[in-house]
């Protein structure tokens, strides 16, 4: 087993429980945590029971979509001072999508569909930029 995301904790958003099923193995092969949601409300329910390490989420999420959860996630950082690393995972591609989804509070964006170890590095990349960060 890599043990690359060893003691991570990701929430997953997706409304296509197989993307979350793929998802699920992939960090889970990786050794992270995984929690699964497939909707904002669910999500954020998660989010506030135990604030996973880094969130991977969906842009379209039913009625609702990943901007509204990226603003819930954010406003619930700045209530306690937390911050939790994000990823947009979307089939979205059209031009400016991705500034879109970093102006709303993403840090990251992977485009569907998406190579495996391009989620875990990514994940990574995020968590070690936050260490560096504080250290």
């Amino acid at each position: 087993m890599d043990e690359t995301l060893k003691d991570i904790s990701v929430l997953v958003v997706d409304d296509d429980v197989d993307t979350c099923d793929l998802l699920q193995t992939i960090l889970e092969e990786s050794g992270a945590e995984v929690i699964v949601a497939h909707s904002v409300e669910a999500a954020i329910a998660a989010h506030r029971r135990r604030p996973a390490h880094v969130l991977v989420s969906d842009i379209r999420l039913g009625a609702s979509d990943g901007f509204a959860l990226i603003a819930a996630i954010r406003d619930y950082n700045k209530e306690y001072r937390g911050v939790t690393p994000a990823i947009a995972l979307t089939g979205y591609s059209s031009p400016g999508d991705e500034e879109r989804a970093k102006c709303a509070g993403f840090n990251e964006y992977i485009r569907k569909p998406f190579d495996p170890s391009e989620v875990t590095n990514t994940i990574a990349v995020l968590l070690k930029r936050g260490t560096d960060a504080v250290a």
